[in-house]
């Protein structure tokens, strides 16, 4: 499990094992707790074969979270603005900052 802190949130990332319904990819979870609210998905995927790296998945789950922040900042009715649930998307937008320099410069 690898677990990250970004303003008020703890992020946690979790590889649940091989999914073989979509060509053998690395399938996690990822939950993001605040003291106000929680949000838990498993919809991260790798690419095809390759072997486990919940770092790598954190730094996508970060991808789309900076696409919702972005959206929601500029474009407001965007696709990319319901990525996630509201909360999640606000929470986003105000840690834009963090979020992009982690998505860039892994440990």
């Amino acid at each position: 499990m690898f677990t990250e802190t970004i303003g008020d949130a703890t992020i946690t990332v979790e590889c649940l094992g091989v999914d073989f319904t979509q060509g053998r990819r690395q399938l996690y979870r990822y939950t993001i707790t605040t003291a106000d609210w929680s949000h838990t998905a498993g919809d991260i995927r790798s690419g095809v074969g390759a072997e486990p790296d919940e770092e790598e998945a954190f730094r996508t789950l970060l991808a789309f979270l900076s696409a919702c922040a972005e959206s929601r900042a500029y474009a407001g009715d965007s696709e990319n603005a319901d990525l996630f649930p509201e909360d999640v998307g606000a929470w986003a937008e105000a840690n834009s900052d963090e979020i992009a320099i982690l998505g860039a410069e892994p440990d």
